[in-house]
Formats: C-alpha cells, sequence, structure tokens
C-alpha cells in the first residue's frame, strides 16, 4: 500500500511541533528587549525542522560502499582547530568578531570538538542539583549571593569562534547545511559576516541551511557560545558543567530535492513470523521548479539479496514544497532485531530525476522488531525481556563531554562482557555514532531528553514544568529527539527527561509523541508519572518494591530507572534485587547508577595522576565525589563491583538437581536464542586446584526452556581425602563475536560437592613436641620448634612472630572493630552513628593477660579487655601448639544497646618483604558479604600491592571472603599463613588506616615499607541501595550481641 501527502515545507516544519516557536523572532533583524539566551520561548533561530539521522551519497554504489563507513563526499567535517577567544562576562566579548575584516591574529587556537573548560578556559564545575549560578528563571546573569561562587567572577562566560573552508568544487549548484551535532549551552551562528541563526538544546542537532550565506572560495564561520542561559534550567543533569562545541560539526550537501526525513517500522503479526514493513518519506524540493522524481526503496539482506521486492513511486514535487510518500508492504519470516541477536537489513533509499539518473541515495541499517506493551509487559519481540541495565553519561577523562566512535566503542564491548543488555541515556540524548554501534552491537536504548530542573525540585508545583513559557521548549527537546533517533532498532522507549517536576509541560511532550508516532512506549520517572506508561522509580528499596507497585503500578510495567547506586565501594544486595524481579511478571530490570566514574584526569603536584572531581578545580558549589559513581573508572578500569554485576545479570542458570549422581539443569533464561552460541565445560576443583576442565556435550537448548544435564562425576571420583571440593561450569562463546573472541565466558555456576571423603589419619596428627611459656618483662613469650610467639602484658597483643629470629610482624596484631568509611558508609552517618567502635579497640583496658599451663597440648594465654565502648567486653585466646601453629580465638560481648558493627577482627603489618598472596577464597576481584555472588571460591595468586583497589576516594578496600587460607611470603616462601576456623576475610593495604580515612584522593597517601594486614571474622556489607542514607541489609550487618571468630597462624619456612 502506498500514501502520499502535500504539505507547504514552513507549515510541515511548524505543524504541531514547537521547535520552531522563534521563527519569526526579529533577533535576525536587530537584537530583542529580552535577551534570547535569557527568555524560555526562544530557542532555535532559522534552524531546519528535525529529522532521522540521514547521510547522503551522490549514487547507490557509493552509498552501498561506504555508507557503513560513515563517509560520504556529501558530507565534509569542519572538525579541528579553531581560532578562540574567551571573557568571562558577555560586556567583554569582542562584538565584532564574526566580520570577515576582524583581525584574529592574536586568538589562541582550540580543538573542535572540546570543551573549553578542558582546554584550560574557565572553570569545570560538578554539581548535582544546585545551579552553577544565581537560580533566578529565566535569567542566568544574576548576582550569586556566594561571592566565593565561581559564577560570581566568571558570570556567564562566552566563548567566540572562528575558522575558515572552502567548499568542494563538486558542490556546485547543491544547497548546504551546516551542522552542529552539540554545542553547551546556546550559540549565535554567522556565515560570512552575515548572522544565520541562533540554537539551544545542547545534546541535539543544530542544523541550519547556509547555501544563501557561502561564496566561492573561502568562507568564514563564526560562532558565539554562552556558558549559561535560560536553556541551562533544562540542563541541571548530575555531571560536569562544561562548555563550548563539543560534538561534531558538519558541512551536508544535498541536492535541492532530497529526502528531508523518512520513517521506518515494522509491527509483528502471527508469532513474530509476518509483519509489515511500514516506510514513509519526505520529499522536500527548495527549487524555484517543480521536480518530477521517482523515489525507490531496497532492503536486503547480509548476503546482499533483495528481502523483499523494491518499491518505487513517482513523485512531483512542486516547487519550495515538500511531499510524503508512504509504502507498506508484508514481511515473512525477517531474522528480528534484539540485543541478544542484533539482525540488521541493509536498506538503501533512492531519489533518481525525471531522466532516471540517481541525485541522491541513503543508507541505513533497519531492524525488524516489534515493541509494545501489552498487559502490564514491555514486550521486544512478544517477549517480556529483562532490562539488565546501566544509566551512561558522556564521558571522557581527557576530554570531558567530547566522546570519540572509539570510546562508546568500548564502553559497549564491556558492557557485553559483563552481560549489560540496556542503557538508559541519562539525561540526554547521545551522539549519533552511540545508537548505530548499539544497533549493530546490540543494546535496548532508553532514549532521555535533554530536560532535567532538578535545582527547582521535581514536584506538582515546579515552576520550569509548570510555566507555560516553557512549554515550547519541552516539546521541542522531546519532539526533536524522537525525531532523530525514530528509526533506531536498539531504541525500545522514550523517557520525557529526568527529575523535572510533573506539570503540564509534560502533558504536552507526551502528547506529541502519542499523536505523532503512538506506537512509541514512553518513560519518566518523576512523581510516579501519569506521564509514563511505566511506573519507573529510582532507589526503591527491594523490600519496599511490592507495596509501591500495588499503590502505583496500576498494571504498568515496572523497572528501576536508577538503582544500586555504584559510589565507591558499593553495589551490596544486587542479587536480591533480581531475586524479587523475577517474582512479579510487571518487573523488567532496572538501570544501574551508572556506568562510568565521571573523573577528570589531573596531575598532581609531585607528577602523579589523579581523578578530579568536584572542588579540585576550586569550583563553587559543588558536590564533591559524587559525580563518580561508575562500574567503571574514567579511564574505563573495571570497578570491582562490575564482576558482580556481570555474574547476576548472566543469562545461563545452573540448578543442582542431585549432585551425588551428577546431575544438573541448565536454564536457559536468553529470550531468543537458543545455547549454540556457547560451549559448555566442567571441571572439578579440590581444595581449589582444579582439575582439567570436560566438555558438556550439545547445548542446542531453545530460549526460555531448560535441560537437565549428566555429568560423569565418577571420572573424577579419586578426591584426596578430606579435601574440599567444588563442580564448576562454565559457558564459553563458541565463536568470535563483535565483542568479545571465543573462550570468553559468558556465564558460571560454582557448587560444593557432598563430603564423601574422609582425613587421613595420619594427617590429622600434629607433633606434640613441648612448648617453652617465657615470663618476659612485659611480654609473655611461647616459643616452639617452628615459631616464637610474644603477646603484650600490657596491651595482650600478639607483637611477635618470630621465624629463625626474625618478626614477622611490623606493628601487633591488635583486635579491630572499624573500617575505613566507603561512600555509603559516610552517606548513611557511618562514621558518627558507629564511631563508638572507631577507637572501641585501640582505647581498650586491658583487664588480664592469663597464661596457662604448658602440656602436651601446648599452652594457652587468656586476654581479657574491657573495649572503650560501653559494657563491651573482649576474650581473646591464643593457644600455640608443638607444631607451633597459633589458634587466636576471640569472643565479643556487646551489649545489645550499642550500635552494629563494621567489622571483626584484628589488624597489624607484615614487612614489605611479604610481598607474595595465595589464598584459598573467593576472588580473585574483591569482595564482600553481600557483593561476593560474583566471586568464585578458588585458588589465587596476587602481589600484595595488586590486592588494594583505588577508589577515587580512598575507603574501606580489598577485602576477600570466606577465605579457607591466606599466605603472605616473599621471595623465598617464608612467611605468614593465616587459616580460618572454618573461615576467614582478609584485606591487605599498603597505606594504613587512618590514611585512609582522610585522604581525598590515592595520590596523598603515603606508603611507610609495610602492609597493613586485615583478618577479620565478618565485615558488614557494603550496601549500594543509595549513597545518602541506605545501610546494608539486616542480614549483612553486624548488631552488637555475642560474637566469636577463630583463625590459626602457621609460618612459613621455605617455598612451598
Amino acid at each position: 500500500m502506498k500514501s502520499r501527502t502535500f504539505v507547504s515545507a514552513i507549515l510541515r516544519a511548524c505543524a504541531g511541533v514547537l521547535f520552531l516557536a522563534a521563527l519569526a523572532h526579529p533577533c535576525l533583524a536587530g537584537e530583542s528587549a529580552m535577551r534570547d539566551w535569557e527568555n524560555p520561548e526562544v530557542f532555535g533561530i532559522n534552524k531546519e525542522p528535525p529529522h532521522a539521522t540521514i547521510l547522503p551519497f551522490p549514487d547507490a554504489e557509493s552509498a552501498a560502499r561506504q555508507g557503513q563507513l560513515g563517509v560520504s563526499p556529501w558530507v565534509k567535517s569542519l572538525n579541528g582547530n579553531w581560532k578562540f577567544h574567551w571573557v568571562k562576562h558577555p560586556k567583554d566579548k569582542p562584538d565584532d568578531f564574526f566580520k570577515p575584516g576582524f583581525d584574529d591574529s592574536a586568538w589562541a587556537m582550540i580543538p573542535v570538538p572540546s570543551n573549553w573548560e578542558i582546554q584550560g578556559y574557565g572553570t569545570p564545575i560538578y554539581t548535582n542539583v544546585t545551579y552553577p549560578f544565581q537560580k533566578d528563571q529565566p535569567r542566568v546573569m544574576s548576582k550569586p549571593y556566594d561571592p566565593f561562587w565561581t559564577a560570581y567572577k566568571e558570570r556567564n562566560p562566552v566563548g567566540s569562534y572562528r575558522t575558515r573552508f572552502a567548499l568542494p568544487a563538486e558542490w556546485s549548484g547543491k544547497q548546504v547545511f551546516i551542522v552542529f551535532h552539540g554545542v553547551e549551552s546556546a550559540f549565535y551562528l554567522w556565515i560570512n559576516g552575515r548572522k544565520v541563526g541562533y540554537s539551544q538544546d545542547s545534546r541535539l542537532p543544530a542544523e541550519f541551511n547556509v547555501t544563501q550565506y557561502l561564496k566561492p572560495g573561502e568562507n568564514l564561520l563564526a560562532a558565539e557560545v554562552y556558558r549559561w542561559s535560560d536553556g541551562s534550567y533544562l540542563e541541571d543533569q548530575d555531571f560536569w558543567r562544561l562548555s563550548g562545541i563539543f560534538r561534531d560539526v558538519q558541512l551536508v550537501a544535498r541536492p535541492a530535492a532530497h529526502v528531508r526525513d523518512f520513517f521506518v517500522t515494522t509491527p509483528m503479526i502471527k508469532n513474530m513470523r509476518e509483519g509489515k514493513f511500514l516506510f514513509s518519506a519526505k520529499v522536500r524540493n527548495l527549487s524555484d521548479k517543480p521536480e518530477a522524481l521517482n523515489l525507490k526503496v531496497f532492503v536486503r539482506d547480509s548476503s546482499g539479496k533483495d528481502f523483499i521486492a523494491p518499491m518505487s513511486e513517482a513523485v512531483d514535487a512542486p516547487a519550495g514544497e515538500e511531499i510524503e510518500i508512504a509504502f507498506q508492504q508484508t514481511i515473512r519470516e525477517p531474522l528480528l532485531w534484539s540485543a541478544e541477536s542484533p539482525n540488521l537489513y541493509s536498506m538503501l533509499i533512492v531519489l533518481e530525476n525525471s531522466s532516471g539518473r540517481v541525485i541522491e541515495a541513503i543508507p541505513w541499517k533497519a531492524g525488524f522488531r516489534d515493541v509494545r506493551i501489552v498487559d502490564g509487559q514491555l514486550l521486544v519481540n512478544g517477549k517480556a525481556v529483562y532490562l539488565k541495565g546501566v544509566n551512561r553519561h558522556e564521558h571522557d577523562p581527557d576530554t570531558g563531554h567530547y566522546v570519540t566512535r572509539e570510546s562508546m566503542t568500548r564502553d559497549i564491548e564491556i558492557m557485553k562482557r559483563h552481560n549489560i543488555n540496556a542503557v538508559r541515556t541519562s539525561h540526554y540524548p547521545n551522539h549519533p555514532d552511540w545508537y548505530s554501534l548499539c544497533d549493530s552491537y546490540g543494546i535496548y536504548l532508553v532514549d532521555e531528553a535533554n530536560i532535567e530542573s532538578h535545582g527547582y525540585g521535581s514536584g506538582q508545583m515546579q515552576p520550569i514544568s509548570t510555566g507555560p513559557e516553557w512549554k515550547a521548549a519541552h516539546v521541542d527537546r522531546v519532539s526533536r529527539m524522537v525525531e532523530r533517533d525514530k528509526n533506531h532498532a536498539s531504541v525500545i522507549l522514550f523517557s520525557l527527561g529526568n527529575e523535572a517536576g510533573v506539570g503540564p509541560n509534560f502533558k504536552a511532550a507526551r502528547a506529541w509523541i502519542k499523536k505523532n508516532y503512538p506506537s512509541f512506549p514512553v518513560s519518566y520517572e518523576s512523581g510516579n508519572s501519569e506521564h509514563s506508561d511505566f511506573l519507573c522509580p529510582m532507589y526503591t528499596k527491594a523490600r519496599d518494591i511490592d507495596a509501591y507497585y500495588r499503590a502505583y503500578g496500576h498494571g504498568r510495567p515496572f523497572f528501576l530507572v536508577e538503582y544500586a547506586h555504584a559510589m565507591g565501594n558499593s553495589v551490596g544486595n544486587l542479587k536480591e534485587y533480581w531475586d524479587l524481579f523475577e517474582t512479579n511478571k510487571h518487573y523488567q530490570g532496572g538501570f544501574i547508577w551508572d556506568w562510568v566514574d565521571q573523573g577528570l584526569r589531573k596531575r598532581a603536584s609531585d607528577g602523579r595522576e589523579f581523578w578530579a572531581y568536584g572542588g579540585d578545580y576550586g569550583d563553587l558549589p559543588n558536590d564533591g565525589n559524587f559525580n563518580c559513581n561508575g562500574l567503571v573508572q574514567a579511564d574505563r578500569t573495571p570497578n570491582p563491583s562490575l564482576h558482580e554485576v556481570k555474574k547476576v545479570y548472566q543469562d545461563i542458570r545452573v540448578e543442582p538437581v542431585d549432585l551425588s549422581r551428577g546431575v544438573i539443569r541448565i536454564h536457559n533464561r536468553n529470550f531468543f536464542r537458543d545455547l549454540s552460541f556457547v560451549k559448555a565445560f566442567w571441571s572439578i576443583a579440590y581444595d581449589g586446584d582444579k582439575t582439567e576442565k570436560m566438555l558438556i556435550g550439545d547445548l542446542d537448548i531453545p530460549a526460555g526452556e531448560s535441560r537437565e544435564v549428566t555429568l560423569p562425576l565418577e571420572a573424577r571420583s579419586n578426591r584426596p581425602a578430606g579435601r574440599e571440593a567444588f563442580l564448576n561450569v562454565t559457558f564459553e562463546l563458541a565463536a568470535n563475536q563483535s565483542w568479545a573472541q571465543a573462550g570468553h565466558v559468558v556465564a558460571w555456576e560454582q557448587f560444593p560437592l557432598p563430603n564423601t571423603g574422609t582425613e587421613d589419619e595420619e594427617s590429622a596428627k600434629w607433633d606434640k613436641s613441648p612448648v617453652e611459656l617465657l615470663d618476659e618483662e612485659d611480654a609473655y613469650a611461647v616459643v616452639s620448634v617452628a615459631a616464637a610467639y610474644r603477646i603484650s602484658k600490657k596491651t595482650g597483643a600478639l607483637t611477635h612472630v618470630e621465624v629463625r629470629g626474625q618478626n614477622l610482624l611490623d606493628r601487633p596484631l591488635e583486635p579491630n572493630f572499624w573500617r575505613p568509611p566507603t561512600d555509603n558508609d559516610r552517606g548513611n552517618g557511618m562514621p558518627s552513628k558507629l564511631k563508638v567502635w572507631r577507637t572501641a579497640a585501640s582505647e581498650r583496658e586491658t583487664v588480664s593477660v592469663v597464661p596457662g599451663k604448658p602440656d602436651e597440648s601446648g599452652v594457652t594465654i587468656t586476654v581479657q579487655s574491657n573495649l572503650a565502648a560501653p559494657g563491651a567486653v573482649l576474650t581473646t585466646e591464643y593457644s600455640v601448639n608443638g607444631e607451633g601453629v597459633l589458634l587466636v580465638n576471640n569472643i565479643l560481648e556487646a551489649p545489645e544497646t550499642l550500635p552494629v558493627i563494621p567489622r571483626l577482627g584484628m589488624q597489624g603489618a607484615i614487612s614489605g618483604a611479604l610481598d607474595t598472596v595465595r589464598w584459598f577464597g573467593r576472588g580473585p576481584h574483591e569482595n564482600y558479604e553481600d557483593r561476593k555472588t560474583g566471586a568464585a571460591v578458588g585458588n589465587y595468586w596476587a602481589k600484595s600491592s595488586e590486592l588494594f583497589f583505588e577508589y577515587v576516594e580512598p575507603q574501606e578496600t580489598g577485602n576477600r571472603a570466606d577465605v579457607r587460607w591466606v599466605e603472605f611470603t616473599d621471595a623465598t616462601g617464608a612467611g605468614l599463613r593465616f587459616e580460618g576456623a572454618p573461615l576467614l576475610n582478609f584485606s591487605v593495604w599498603p597505606y594504613p588506616m587512618e590514611q585512609l580515612e582522610t585522604a581525598k584522593h590515592p595520590h596523598e597517601l603515603k606508603g611507610q615499607g609495610n602492609f597493613i594486614i586485615n583478618i577479620d571474622g565478618r565485615q558488614m556489607g557494603v550496601g549500594g541501595d543509595d549513597s545518602w542514607g541506605a545501610w546494608p541489609l539486616d542480614q549483612y550487618l553486624i548488631k552488637s550481641g555475642v560474637h566469636e571468630w577463630a583463625f590459626r597462624i602457621v609460618p612459613k619456612r621455605t617455598k612451598p
């Protein structure tokens, strides 16, 4: 079926959309009484109407050949070094700089794209909610009340840009457009001294037809960019406030008659086997003569064959008008697009003149997929998929908001390797390349409008979302986003913005989408929004979600638009969220906050690099390190929490059925693909030592199904007596993918096997050599054949572990109940609420140190201490046997009136020579009681310095949980071994705990040549529901009461 609509070009550009509300604004003739950049009703002057991303070519062959490279002879990049001038205040800007005769010889050069603050002009400012200028909407020039604010002196910086260019000769006779893909926050444009227009909305293209302003030979481009504008009230996102031309600038040539816009959608029916290919195009004729044209559309599969019959329609395009052409065709058995299987078809749009000559060709990669809401579920291709998502800011540690395609690709590849399938473009439309990459790699996108006015709150009476003067701007930002991104397979829903109130301006924005694109799902978080097709709150705790949904769900799909705040050492209890999501068909996942730490690379006075955050540039106001919430660091080094995300998000599960017979059940939790894309292996590890892995047979388990598999465990039945055994099952890519090589582990499970062995009697015996107890002046010494120990009479601490006359302790091993506060701890007030435990051990009163009488089993020294926590008593028993093994048993009796205890442990220091660590426990990466699902039990090895993870702001770090034993040894293999009784936690730091509490950056830490060791019975979880009040879940807290924990110290003399 085909249809056509004739619309006047101007009417079509304006109909139903308010993005050109200022088209008739008098600015082009002279300045208005109200400055454009402080007038919310002026946000675009002389701009082109929005349209889908289009890369035009002169012919079909080059379009098909070069389209995927993003290189066209009809697109000229203006990226490069431009002349630049910067001032702190608009009154100081050079008013005539746009004139061709202006002398810019004294001006500096600046790279475009870039943020000028990154280039040394003005001050980067990080603030979360507070506007960085005096809040006085729509004005941005009001004097800040605080004279120390950055904006007090840098009231509204203006950057003036100049560059020259020449057009390619083959562009003669073409219509020429200039596209600024991102300018913050507002700018005017001149070409050859003539004013072209004005634009706001820093995250969407500003496109102008500059044909009439150009001349043969060299042309002058001048742009005047304002740091703040009334548009800044709508761009109050939680990120660095940076300015300038930070995305690409391009010239685009088009024939006078061209395809201005197109739209393709593919609703599916009949079990997703049949559907409709719906295509429409808007053909515009900018010439002064009518044109007889022919529009053709081809859709081809990966082999180059036509998937559907080519479509063609004659087009009579009147002069100065725009025509809409529509095609419809049935499609059968398409390869559907999903995040799991991102199948794309090559589409080619060809426009011919009356003689059949191609005058324009446009390539596109189309994904056939169906997105709709049915019965309170978001369905992709008929399946209620889970959104295993993250929020992502566009950030680079060296270039700020300018992000390259290579950086985007790296982000997606890391995400795919860690089972992340969805991204919310928080909180603005991203660079166009991001969408094509997500189409290609397979990422579900929540495409979010560049609207956040958080500084005015997010309630019903919020003035920006309710003010009628702001209505057009809201609709403009939403509509332009939708028009640009409507054809991307990866975009499965649109978001109206973030934390910007719930007034009628959002009702209007939603109405625009539903009128023009009724099939697009729409989300919006604020106020359980009536403007949203979803209930999508942020930071609702897992325990509260059921009640919250009952109150506000109204049968809508549910996802958490933000959750698991990943600030610093965080993302505890992620598993509990997903256990809950799987209990209710309406719950469809969430988006972790967030992807990348927004640190900027900075060099300290000593030359060491560090990640700068709010305040490090003297910026005021600022919110410190609150912009460092990423699963990866600014340079994309994974934070330890990313390993937990990968495990919890995995789409293959293994269920133990009968491990004594080797029976397991493999669940394929994918929605669209069977398991033939992976190879499965199993192995057994005895005390962490793995046996050779064995291939599991054919795994073509269909999506959503499961199958029992019996593993021939009897082939590995020679279990060493008394050794702990684990069954490990891994699923590895069978072939190379765009995002990972064959062999990459996409999922794994681990199960303890039943203990059928018995400990050998001989191995259970220990040396009954006598031990000697020495009563020295200030300590009791216990001497055995293997080692000597000293316990202080004054403090009850273990001061010496001597092997061959050398003390392996650099600092006594003493009780410790504190940890350096994490970002979550600081946010919930832990340093003050639990402060009694900070000095409970260091200020303890040692009541008694009492030695027992040596006998054939050894000797025990009992220490009793009154802690500096009211009523808390600690009893420590040191028992040394004839082999020189020291058993340390602690009993803490803490009245229940005392607060939660951060950790139960002992802390000391060992020689810097003991720099090799081996352990049998969870690893290899850092893990905690509420974040250990993604850490397998095994045997691991590392250098001591490698076990200290540098968070952006120093804090508790480096823990390994469920440890059976850990060894700290020197180059000869001599050192100390700590054995859990039965389990322990350990960490090793090159810096004292006191420094981790006070330092603001890792480069401020000063090592002392030794290693601090923590040997703990327990440590409370890290939490992660949020970083401004939430505590770890109850089961991961250590409540005051009676606690007992023990471990053994085994001196090591020689290399194993």
